[in-house]
């Protein structure tokens, strides 16, 4: 069994989960201050679910091919020439099984100076995720997967499933870098985002003031609401088009800890679309908030 303190020892960032969690529910646990990376916290991991923290692990990011249902995945691969059992069934692969039915997470170390990948989800015709491969975000920070011997919460155990030493990552292999790597440069929304020559004439400048103002529109809303208000918005937040935004969508998500979900979370975050035809703007949340006020 491969323990905390030997991950460490091995340059692994690690992220503390409440016991029974996919997910950290700290605000900020996703930057480098709030994961641990030495045996002096190593305490702080006790009796609770653990997480990797791509981005901070060294000497280089680790990553993970999150495999949601292998039989899509498969064959999404497939048309690009990858071989997705081929890749689980390698000697030094080091595969993780949450036990959930078709699914399954390869890790790996990204090559020697790389800066971390931005995450990139891969959704199947019914628009359900089938594959993620999975670093970093847009803005740099770290995700995190669920490490072994955590305990998922329905109640089954993470699990070890291959030969590879986890202490001791392959390299993520050249043919799911470069396909990794055109994905990000064809489709990703995320870069425009944060680059202010891109920003739309009509996004706010990023100033106190304006953080401030959508700060209170946002605890004018309950949290703790349907789902297409929850996900409107969060998107009329990302409209903004602040490097800040995800974190503001975040903590308010926060607000309703009992409803909260990491994932849902991020998927809602990464299908947000600022070109679509019919956008979801920041008049979102004036309108969420003025409900709130009247009701």
């Amino acid at each position: 069994m491969t323990s905390s303190i030997e991950m460490i020892r091995s340059g692994w960032a690690l992220v503390p989960i409440p016991p029974r969690q996919k997910g950290p529910t700290t605000v900020g646990w996703n930057t480098r201050e709030r994961c641990v990376t030495t045996e002096e916290h190593i305490q702080e991991l006790e009796g609770i679910n653990i997480g990797l923290a791509h981005a901070y692990c060294i000497p280089t990011p680790t990553c993970a091919i999150d495999i949601d249902n292998y039989k899509p995945a498969k064959a999404w691969l497939a048309t690009h020439a990858i071989d997705l059992t081929a890749l689980l069934l390698a000697q030094d692969a080091v595969v993780i099984w949450s036990g959930k039915l078709y699914s399954l997470k390869l890790l790996y170390r990204l090559p020697e100076c790389t800066p971390p990948f931005v995450s990139k989800k891969i959704n199947g015709e019914d628009g359900k995720s089938i594959l993620e491969f999975r670093c970093a975000t847009k803005d740099g920070k770290t995700v995190q997967d669920v490490l072994p011997p955590s305990v998922h919460p329905e109640g089954h155990q993470y699990r070890w499933l291959s030969e590879g030493n986890p202490l001791q990552l392959s390299i993520l292999p050249k043919e799911l870098s470069n396909l990794w790597q055109a994905l990000n440069s064809n489709t990703h929304r995320g870069t425009s985002r944060n680059n202010s020559k891109h920003r739309t004439a009509s996004a706010p400048p990023e100033t106190p003031r304006q953080i401030a103002i959508v700060k209170d529109l946002l605890s004018r809303i309950d949290a703790d609401c349907d789902y297409e208000k929850w996900r409107n918005a969060i998107w009329s937040t990302l409209s903004t088009q602040w490097d800040c935004a995800e974190d503001l969508a975040y903590e308010w998500s926060q607000t309703a800890p009992e409803r909260f979900d990491f994932d849902a979370f991020w998927t809602v975050v990464n299908s947000y679309e600022s070109d679509r035809e019919d956008p979801i703007t920041l008049g979102t949340l004036y309108f969420y908030a003025r409900l709130g006020v009247a009701s």
